[in-house]
């Protein structure tokens, strides 16, 4: 697992940037209710993409390793975890919930650095497909199970916005590494899909 520093962050470069945006569209800057825009929209950019630079897998810590008389179970799963991202070809949100399954060999992660694992691969500009793929390496890096499944479900602003006749639709992917059994994957994904 590669734990490396967080990109460093030119703040004042951000908020800059913000103003000519407006600018160029032919906004006016220095009108009252713009005036603090630049900050505000440079400061939500740079929480939104505070996982820059820094390894999703760095979130899972050390592995609990499980001893001989304990029994992980065929598949561990964590279900509905929400999340918010930032589509990186247009900039604009995607939000919706993820769905993790994994069969243990050896080793399992806690349920909260789970929910971690996700917060911080999504905290950058980011792709759907591979989103649900770096949560699955990582899991699949720091615990060694058999198999890893990672299923989203999000709706996207930039469908959104640029198609509005499929305002509410949703798009579902799903990585795997490794191996689960079919009908394990099958019977978790049928009763518990994600919302």
């Amino acid at each position: 697992m590669t734990i490396t520093t967080p990109v460093r962050v030119d703040r004042d470069r951000a908020v800059s940037a913000v103003r000519e945006l407006l600018l160029a569209v032919g906004e006016d800057a220095d009108r009252l209710g713009l005036l603090r825009t630049p900050e505000r929209v440079a400061d939500l950019f740079l929480d939104l993409f505070s996982g820059l630079g820094v390894d999703p897998a760095s979130a899972l810590g050390a592995p609990v390793a499980l001893t001989e008389n304990e029994q992980p179970g065929e598949l561990v799963g964590l279900t509905g975890i929400p999340f918010r991202s930032v589509c990186e070809h247009h900039l604009l949100p995607f939000e919706g919930t993820v769905d993790i399954y994994y069969a243990p060999v050896r080793h399992i992660a806690g349920l909260s650095r789970i929910a971690t694992l996700v917060e911080l691969a999504a905290r950058r500009p980011q792709l759907q497909e591979r989103l649900g793929q770096q949560i699955a390496d990582a899991l699949m890096a720091v615990l060694r199970p058999h198999g890893v499944a990672v299923r989203i479900e999000a709706a996207h602003g930039c469908v959104a916005h640029l198609e509005p006749s499929a305002a509410s639709a949703r798009a579902i992917t799903v990585a795997t590494v490794g191996t689960i059994p079919d009908a394990t994957w099958r019977l978790a994904a049928s009763t518990h899909p994600a919302s």
